[in-house]
């Protein structure tokens, strides 16, 4: 059973993530981490989170409130402009957007009365060698903790990483994603730790020659076929297909892109992915148009540079294998009752 902390930043496919590993039986959850990112403000993101594992009857997951903005960023009206990019479509989908990135209810429990960063060092030097850290939205929590504790690299176990893009356009610039761009320095600081590392690129996930691991309303329909009733089942036929019909419409995808879950699960089955041999990935920091470029250093370059060469990139996904997984772990909620 894979040990892991998951630090996300509460868009819709983290929700799933967050629901992913809570019931996996392939994960043991050892808390969640809540960075500002792609669904507003921290009190938002960790909210949802909470509400989230109460939804899961998981309120026994500790979650630690983490970053309230990027170690540098960007201009404050690029940064918000992710968050309220639904604006463009309301004339197309109306009243439905409601139930996009909703806000959410207070949470009928509290979160940690420890940063993210804090949460994230005590719990891997508790256990050496043992806790995986799955990351889904901006770095600034690892960053923190990298830069704060000198010696965590060498005891956390492995990373998953979702961020960059290498073959597929960028869904922040064209040469940049979000995750990176959000907080580019965060990334390249994680990214330099030298710590064994799975990088979930767009090109895995949304482009549709990853078609297959997308959700659609087939596989929503699936869900009700298979899983119990059960609140989580309810929650995704509720709330999921206007995400599927945004990806589809706006993004020119066949479905919503499962970028958050399928990080979570190479953390336990990196099989699911195809993946480059270990190299060095760094970030670039310059320009409004090239910032958060993920570049990986292959070949051979006349100019000096490089860094540990311990990042694997994510280059294809059997993404039939991956939503199969999915959709059995999704319909263990209810089961037990």
């Amino acid at each position: 059973m894979e040990r892991i902390i998951l630090d996300v930043d509460s868009a819709g496919d983290d929700i799933l993530a967050v629901l992913f590993a809570a019931v996996s039986p392939s994960v043991k959850l050892e808390g969640v981490t809540t960075c500002t990112g792609a669904a507003g403000p921290i009190e938002q993101v960790t909210n949802v989170v909470l509400n989230t594992l109460t939804l899961a009857g998981r309120e026994d997951i500790p979650v630690a409130k983490g970053a309230w903005r990027p170690i540098v960023g960007n201009s404050k009206e690029d940064m918000q402009a992710p968050v309220h990019f639904e604006k463009r479509l309301v004339a197309r989908f109306g009243e439905r957007l409601k139930k996009f990135n909703p806000p959410a209810p207070t949470p009928t429990h509290p979160v940690l009365d420890k940063h993210a960063a804090d949460f994230i060092i005590d719990t891997v030097m508790a256990s050496p060698g043992e806790i995986t850290l799955v990351a889904t939205g901006p770095m600034t929590n690892l960053a923190m903790a990298f830069l704060q504790e000198p010696r965590l690299a060498a005891n956390v176990k492995r990373m998953c990483l979702l961020g960059g893009n290498f073959v597929t356009p960028g869904n922040i610039t064209p040469l940049s994603e979000y995750n990176i761009w959000a907080d580019a320095e965060a990334a390249r600081v994680v990214l330099n730790q030298g710590v064994e590392t799975i990088l979930v690129p767009l090109d895995v996930c949304e482009d549709n020659r990853a078609a297959a691991s997308m959700l659609t309303r087939d596989d929503l329909a699936d869900l009700l076929d298979a899983a119990p009733a059960h609140p989580v089942r309810d929650m995704m036929q509720d709330r999921f297909p206007i995400y599927i019909d945004i990806w589809r419409e706006f993004f020119d995808l066949v479905g919503f892109p499962m970028d958050d879950i399928i990080t979570v699960a190479l953390a336990f089955d990196p099989t699911l992915c195809t993946m480059t041999e270990p190299l060095f990935c760094d970030i670039v920091l310059d320009g409004r148009l090239a910032r958060g470029q993920t570049v990986a250093y292959r070949g051979r370059q006349l100019l000096p540079g490089g860094g540990p060469k311990t990042t694997r990139i994510c280059t294809d996904i059997d993404g039939r294998r991956f939503m199969k997984l999915f959709k059995e772990t999704i319909a263990l909620y209810g089961t037990a009752a």
